[in-house]
């Protein structure tokens, strides 16, 4: 039986009361019992491992028994700069990016953005994030921010080793060579556009900016699946190459 996960803000060894939705889940939905083994994870990389040692009407607790440190899932950071679709096409991308590894999403405003500004939740894409991470047993959480415009994010691009610009023109190169580049533990802030594409004007002031265009597949692919290929080609560049212990 698959041990159950649960997200809590700090985990150190000793006793951990739930918080009340992760209690509500253990107590009502998994029908927990006293003396089940957890797993507990803060979604920046702390995991502890105990049991269940109290369960009350708006309570559960946890004995810690054990904490350890799990490094960052993917040799390289992964930030995309997305420029967002609708809502019911938001869940997907962040569930399927934060299985696949992301560190933070930025919601974008483009030329030709149709998601409305009060689509951007960021609560509800972190609650999607969580319940992501204890699925797939993930131990970081990505983090979320916007809605912003393209100048006000490349502003930020000092923080990042290299910026890419999801393109389908010709000449891109593609994503898995750019990013075998790269050393590990780069930050890599990627661009992925809206439905229609961005407009000329961004996409020549984002490659002037430093962004390198490149190539997640031979089609031309919608937001939502770009921002997926784009973490799955950076697995499985982290795959290739680490090191086999």
């Amino acid at each position: 039986m698959r041990t159950a996960r649960f997200h809590v803000t700090r985990v150190e060894a000793g006793r951990i009361a739930l918080p009340s939705e992760e209690a509500h889940h253990a107590r009502s939905v998994l029908r927990s019992h006293v003396g089940d083994p957890v797993e507990l994870f803060d979604g920046r990389g702390a995991v502890g491992r105990g049991t269940i040692c109290a369960i009350e009407r708006h309570t559960v607790g946890v004995e810690v028994a054990h904490v350890e440190h799990v490094e960052f899932d993917l040799r390289h950071r992964i930030v995309l700069a997305v420029a967002v679709g609708k809502a019911h096409r938001q869940s997907y991308l962040v569930e399927k990016c934060t299985e696949l590894g992301v560190a933070r999403i930025w919601a974008i405003r483009s030329e030709r953005s149709v998601a409305k500004p009060g689509e951007f939740a960021a609560e509800k894409w972190s609650k999607r994030a969580v319940e992501s991470c204890k699925q797939c047993g993930r131990a970081w959480t990505p983090e979320f921010d916007g809605p912003f415009r393209v100048e006000q994010a490349l502003a930020r691009r000092g923080d990042f080793a290299a910026m890419a610009l999801a393109d389908p023109h010709e000449g891109a190169i593609p994503f898995d060579g750019f990013l075998r580049t790269l050393s590990a533990g780069s930050s890599v802030l990627v661009w992925i556009g809206p439905e229609g594409g961005w407009t000329e004007a961004e996409r020549s002031n984002l490659i002037a900016q430093g962004a390198t265009a490149v190539r997640l597949a031979p089609t031309i692919l919608r937001t939502e699946t770009a921002a997926v290929a784009a973490c799955a080609t950076a697995a499985m560049v982290s795959l290739s190459m680490t090191p086999n212990v």
